[in-house]
């Protein structure tokens, strides 16, 4: 097992990565498809160009079309992955890469909250401290999603992303009333704004009266959240708000999450 310590980026994991022999910070996003680099960390690699690309979809539905390398060597701690396909993307400078769910194959990784340390075993070394979630693995290219049931107050049983990638737990509007709230009522919270794609959103917040949890455990159920309401490609996502209530454990390979007793 590599257990190594984690900051954050607001909600974000953050970890210290070491790609070639240089270490940098990297995000780690269940979310985000496919492990994606910065523009000016792959203008100092020696990664070869695979002459491809890849186009992946936000969650508004406007399509992001990425370049893809192949970079000769990823450390996390002493997990080490080489020739990792990685899309490359203008980041910024707050990081240098994000790293998704493909790079951890046949890994289980283990988000710890409390003791602030991401943990990385052998999948068959890992023994189940919690209820298993089944997922929906969505794979498509160098790109895999995993998805869950969520049964929302009314008894209604809906498939979200497992995106840790957001904080918050987001529905396609279309879905209020099964939360018994009306998007036009005075406790709702609206706003508007326009992306860097020109895309022009609408989100609105409300906390509603019921619960919601995950169909294959009903003892995850969470009273009372605040939800945000938008209108996107998938029934919704859900997030760090909800998921780091537990010890998390992300086991890609074997379409499983398991949620262990936070220590404290």
């Amino acid at each position: 097992m590599t257990t190594i310590a984690f900051d954050r980026l607001q909600h974000l994991v953050q970890v210290p990565v070491t790609v070639g022999t240089t270490e940098y910070p990297f995000l780690v996003d269940t979310g985000i498809g496919t492990t994606v680099i910065s523009s000016a960390l792959a203008d100092r690699l020696d990664g070869a160009t695979t002459g491809e690309t890849f186009t992946g979809r936000r969650m508004s539905g406007q399509a992001i079309e990425v370049p893809l390398v192949r970079v000769p060597r990823i450390a996390l701690g002493d997990y080490v992955v080489e020739g990792h396909v990685a899309g490359v993307a203008d980041l910024g400078d707050a990081f240098a890469g994000i790293l998704g769910p493909t790079f951890f194959e046949n890994q289980t990784v283990t988000t710890d909250p409390d003791a602030k340390t991401l943990s990385i075993q052998p999948r068959e070394e890992f023994l189940a401290d919690g209820p298993e979630i089944p997922l929906d693995v969505r794979r498509e290219s160098v790109s895999a999603d995993p998805f869950a049931q969520l049964v929302l107050p009314s008894g209604r049983e809906i498939t979200v992303e497992v995106d840790t990638g957001s904080d918050s737990l987001i529905l396609d509007a279309r879905f209020a009333a099964d939360c018994g709230i009306d998007l036009e009522g005075p406790d709702v919270t609206t706003r508007t704004g326009t992306d860097e794609t020109g895309y022009v959103w609408q989100r609105q917040w409300a906390t509603i009266a019921g619960s919601v949890h995950l169909a294959a455990a009903p003892q995850t159920a969470q009273a009372a959240p605040r939800i945000l309401f938008q209108d996107i490609i998938h029934d919704g996502l859900v997030g760090t708000g909800y998921l780091e209530r537990y010890r998390m454990t992300f086991d890609i390979t074997g379409a499983r999450l398991v949620l262990g007793t936070r220590t404290l």
